[in-house]
């Protein structure tokens, strides 16, 4: 019983935490409106339907809970106590920011994907005597999501009264990409002086191609550093648990005394620069 006791405390202390958020609800989104403004723009490029108070409040209450439970489980004094509720918060933003633009940069990858056929199927369409909004309803109807869900939704706001080109800046705001971008500044610079938009359209489609195939030789040359970097990054964690798992009595020096506590904040933030560093080694703009 005695050593079921500290889980008890964790999950009713959690239990307790939920509640009072459920029961507080409403008083507590309200506050917030400005504070999770930050993440109105990243939800959208992730097309994630959730309403950007309640991610507040939910890293709020992951965060005590998370809280709570290092407390028991670790049992640091006071004042590394008080210094680890804001490091959970600022812990849980960043998981969670890191999560949403992880899911905004997949999907905008998908679309650059498909952008290559979007750009033929509009030169097709205006080849055939198409505009250039018959042929963006023709791309919605026959192009899989992202493309067809963000070219809708351009389409949908011309209905409403936008020109087309602010249509599409704000598709360009929501999809950032350097192959959109010079589909946009193209149709506007066409809209402006005239020209054959088709085989402008045409020309740009092969060059996404080219560009799409030098970023997999890219990948492809730097398959063994990029794995490399993992091992680099994992192999850490891996001996870390490895010896907390094995060696009892640093394992009770590490959760019990406040020099292992500061090495184990030491080690998160030393293994967060390093992953950090080696992802920004092996990013290339091409």
């Amino acid at each position: 019983m005695v050593a079921v006791a500290p889980f008890a405390i964790i999950f009713g202390a959690m239990a307790a935490v939920g509640l009072l958020f459920y029961s507080f609800w409403d008083r507590i989104t309200a506050p917030l409106s400005r504070i999770s403004t930050m993440y109105t723009e990243d939800l959208e490029r992730a097309a994630i339907k959730i309403h950007s108070e309640q991610i507040v409040v939910g890293i709020l209450g992951f965060s005590i809970s998370a809280w709570l439970m290092a407390v028991v489980i670790l049992k640091p004094g006071i004042p590394i106590a008080a210094l680890l509720l804001p490091i959970m918060v600022g812990a849980a933003v960043l998981i969670f920011r890191s999560f949403v633009r992880g899911r905004a940069e997949k999907r905008a990858k998908q679309f650059n994907e498909q952008l290559e056929m979007v750009l033929r199927m509009m030169s097709s369409g205006l080849r055939v005597g198409l505009g250039l909004r018959q042929a963006l309803v023709l791309v919605t109807e026959d192009v899989a999501d992202p493309a067809r869900v963000e070219f809708a939704r351009a389409v949908g706001e011309t209905n409403i009264g936008m020109t087309l080109n602010d249509a599409l800046e704000g598709l360009g705001r929501r999809m950032p990409s350097d192959e959109l971008r010079m589909m946009i500044d193209a149709i506007r610079v066409q809209s402006q002086t005239g020209g054959n938009l088709a085989k402008i359209l045409d020309h740009l489609a092969s060059t996404i191609k080219s560009r799409r195939e030098i970023r997999r030789k890219v990948s492809a040359l730097t398959g063994e550093a990029r794995a490399g970097a993992w091992v680099i990054g994992v192999l850490p964690i891996f001996v870390g648990g490895f010896v907390m798992l094995t060696q009892s009595i640093m394992r009770d020096a590490m959760i019990g005394t406040t020099i292992g506590h500061i090495g184990f904040g030491l080690f998160i933030v030393l293994e967060g620069l390093g992953v950090f560093t080696l992802r920004q080694l092996l990013q290339f703009e091409i």
